[in-house]
């Protein structure tokens, strides 16, 4: 798992993320297509407060290897 900040193209290690009842379902669903769907790479889930985005998770299939520790 890696979780980046776009915004500044940094690495996070630490991070809550906190869903009421009806985006939970909604994720749900997403990451249900992202694991159902051949081919799709990435599902977002947003906020939009009138023209702007407010908030949005992206969740992506990491098709790297994980790396093994010894």
């Amino acid at each position: 798992m890696r979780i980046v900040d776009y915004e500044n193209n940094r690495n996070l290690n630490d991070v809550g993320i906190f869903l009421n009842a009806e985006e939970v379902a909604e994720l749900c669903a997403y990451l249900q297509r992202l694991s159902d769907i051949p081919g799709l790479q990435r599902v977002h889930l947003s906020e939009i407060s009138g023209p702007s985005l407010e908030r949005e998770i992206t969740v992506s299939i990491d098709h790297k290897p994980l790396a093994r520790s010894a």
